[in-house]
């Protein structure tokens, strides 16, 4: 009987939590290489990820990033001190406010866009483009699976944007 090698494989889970810790890692480092070196990995974490390209209100993004409001005002407002972000109205409700990115913000995440396109190019080069392909189908269609009646393409209540996605 052939040896059974999966007890040294790591699991699923953990293999694409490593995977995205090594994207993130060199994302905010691509990031500060690029001139954006007051964003930390929290900024990209817990309030990029998880804006709307129309605006997100904080309350929104604390529930999405499993935070507290304080604690996402916190980071809210850092960002809105060194130009990421912009309060404005929300324009379906007057009475409320919410994040959008400002101009500086914006640059960033078509910086983070470059990252994760060039990122993909090195992922094809170490492992193919029909096996890279063949991944990106599989995960799509369990988050697809996983999303079904959800809001969004992110999970329940985490509906994103491409530019979401990018930072």
């Amino acid at each position: 009987m052939p040896a059974d090698d999966t007890s040294s494989t790591p699991f699923l889970p953990q293999l694409i939590a490593q995977a995205f810790a090594l994207l993130m890692d060199d994302l905010v480092q691509h990031l500060v290489d690029s001139g954006y070196d007051d964003l930390r990995p929290t900024h990209c974490l817990n309030v990029f990820r998880f804006m709307d390209c129309d605006g997100t209100r904080p309350t929104t993004l604390a529930r999405r990033a499993g935070m507290t409001p304080q604690a996402m005002g916190e980071l809210v407002n850092y960002l809105e001190r060194h130009d990421y972000v912009r309060r404005v109205p929300d324009p379906t409700d007057g009475r409320g406010r919410v994040v959008v990115y400002a101009d500086r913000g914006t640059e960033a995440a078509e910086v983070a866009t470059k990252y994760f396109a060039d990122l993909e190019s090195r992922w094809v080069s170490a492992v193919g483009k029909g096996r890279l392909a063949e991944v990106k189908s599989a995960l799509a269609q369990i988050v697809g699976g996983a999303c079904d009646g959800a809001v969004g393409s992110n999970g329940p209540d985490r509906a994103g944007s491409s530019k979401a996605s990018a930072s």
